[in-house]
């Protein structure tokens, strides 16, 4: 033997490689579910959290207000041109979709957002993040903007309907402040605003959530998207994950898990205001 000789390294075997990429794989399948778990109990937190956090802004507001609600949209200012721009409780917007301007390509001011003088944090609380905005998602402004729901009937659309009015803090009796609903989380299927159409429905975010059946061929917004469960903040400033009520999800989308609550367990109503 040349003990001079440069000296062969040994490869790996076919066997043990297999053995080697069956072991990474037995280690993958135990570590990427919890990895992935632990993803959606962070997710699942973070939102609660915001929501808590957007109940001290309701709170304070209220306090400003003596206990009036905001409505959801502003009525027009006579002396303000309709294309100017629309007041939402969640900022202004201008270039609207009645102008002319595309989805999506819609501009909002959120330091107009009726909530944004009460928190330190209004950009970064207003997201849930567990919102998926990939596969079938269509925005509606430009960038991220709002994806939780106030309650229609505390906060009804002035501008729509201005017979209506907005509900105040005492009209919710201290027994139904644990069951009515102030927020939560929400989302919209759309079919009819392009790219979005009745052979491509698409997801967007939402503003409100109310009763099922409160308007006319109306569909459900509250986003089950925490496996298929929803964070709700209560008018005791509580917040709790719900589960939908049975054959509520939107069926022209029901992956998505849009639709509505049991209302024999929470309230849109509160029971004071009838």
């Amino acid at each position: 033997m040349n003990a001079g000789a440069p000296r062969r390294r040994r490869a790996f075997t076919l066997l043990e490689l297999l053995i080697v990429v069956t072991i990474v794989g037995v280690l993958a399948g135990l570590v990427v579910p919890a990895v992935f778990e632990a993803l959606h109990v962070a997710h699942r937190t973070a939102c609660a959290s915001n929501l808590r956090q957007l109940g001290i802004a309701v709170s304070l507001y209220l306090k400003d207000n003596h206990g009036l609600f905001f409505p959801i949209r502003m009525p027009d200012d006579p002396k303000t041109p309709e294309d100017e721009g629309k007041l939402w409780y969640f900022g202004y917007e201008t270039g609207t979709s009645w102008s002319g301007t595309a989805e999506g390509r819609r501009v909002l001011d959120k330091s107009r957002a009726k909530l944004f003088p009460y928190t330190d944090d209004y950009e970064g609380i207003e997201i849930c993040p567990a919102f998926d905005y990939f596969g079938s998602y269509k925005a509606k402004f430009r960038g991220k903007w709002w994806t939780y729901g106030i309650n229609k009937v505390l906060s009804p659309d002035l501008y729509a309907s201005r017979t209506e009015r907005c509900c105040n803090l005492t009209e919710i009796r201290a027994s139904d402040a644990s069951r009515t609903i102030v927020m939560a989380d929400a989302a919209q299927v759309n079919t009819f605003q392009p790219p979005a159409s009745r052979s491509n429905p698409l997801i967007e975010e939402w503003h409100y959530v109310q009763p099922q059946g409160a308007r006319f061929r109306d569909y459900p917004h509250v986003h089950f998207r925490h496996r298929g469960q929803a964070n709700v903040l209560f008018a005791d400033w509580h917040v709790e994950a719900v589960e939908p009520a049975p054959e509520s999800l939107d069926t022209r989308l029901p992956q998505a898990m849009i639709g509505g609550v049991d209302e024999t367990q929470v309230l849109y109503w509160p029971h004071a205001s009838r």
